[in-house]
């Protein structure tokens, strides 16, 4: 005989328009094989590795792209013409994606991913450029989760702000989770619920005030509090 579907969560399809989840962190384990691909890319630089991949680190969630554009600026003080950008891109690329497609899920993804499917829309904004983010997604089978899967570019604020434009989810019934101040500010600039992951072990990179979880297996407890009418970021507005 089948057993009945466990109701987790009940009421959150009324509670919540959209759930917005970044990827890299969050969804799956990929930060130190994209901080490794950044090591890599620049270790002819070996006076400047460190101070590259700290940089990085501190921008987690923005586009490769961008983060090329600063190194070349602020550490090498050296001109980036466009040829040269984009082949980092496509070297820093072969170095992430099969790994990234490999590497462990979050602890909690999957299952929260499989509790709310269908429930609430559930959508990915990443700094990962769009086709590759989408690949690694179906690759990985998790496109079938998804409502959408957003990369770069635009920007992660930019994303969220035409997401609402077209589907007319209010931001104050919509959570957005993520692992990089970049995340936070996006959702801070469309007045976006926020909980930050900070892994077990890592330094938070947000304000104090910030509601944070371990891993996702903490999410539905902070889930349930926005179903019982409690604003998870309100200063964010």
């Amino acid at each position: 005989m089948n057993m009945p579907m466990r109701n987790v969560l009940p009421g959150i399809e009324l509670q919540l328009d959209a759930l917005i989840f970044d990827f890299d962190g969050v969804i799956v384990e990929s930060t130190n094989v994209k901080t490794d691909a950044f090591r890599a890319l620049f270790n002819h630089h070996a006076a400047h590795v460190d101070e590259i991949v700290a940089l990085h680190e501190r921008f987690g969630g923005l586009s490769r792209y961008a983060k090329f554009e600063l190194i070349y600026r602020d550490i090498l003080h050296m001109p980036l013409a466009n040829e040269q950008r984009q082949e980092l891109g496509r070297r820093f690329a072969e170095l992430v994606i099969d790994k990234v497609t490999r590497c462990p899920m979050v602890a909690g993804a999957q299952q929260l991913l499989e509790e709310l499917s269908g429930r609430v829309p559930m959508v990915v904004v990443s700094g990962t450029p769009d086709i590759e983010l989408k690949n690694i997604i179906a690759r990985r089978g998790l496109d079938r989760y998804f409502a959408d899967v957003h990369g770069s570019p635009p920007d992660k604020t930019r994303i969220l702000s035409l997401l609402f434009e077209e589907h007319g989810w209010r931001p104050t019934r919509t959570l957005m989770v993520g692992d990089a101040l970049t995340d936070f500010e996006a959702a801070r600039s469309n007045s976006i619920n926020f909980v930050g992951r900070v892994a077990n072990g890592r330094v938070s990179p947000f304000p104090w005030n910030t509601q944070r979880v371990a891993d996702l297996t903490e999410l539905p407890s902070m889930l349930a509090t926005c179903s019982a009418g409690m604003f998870l970021n309100p200063e964010a507005r």
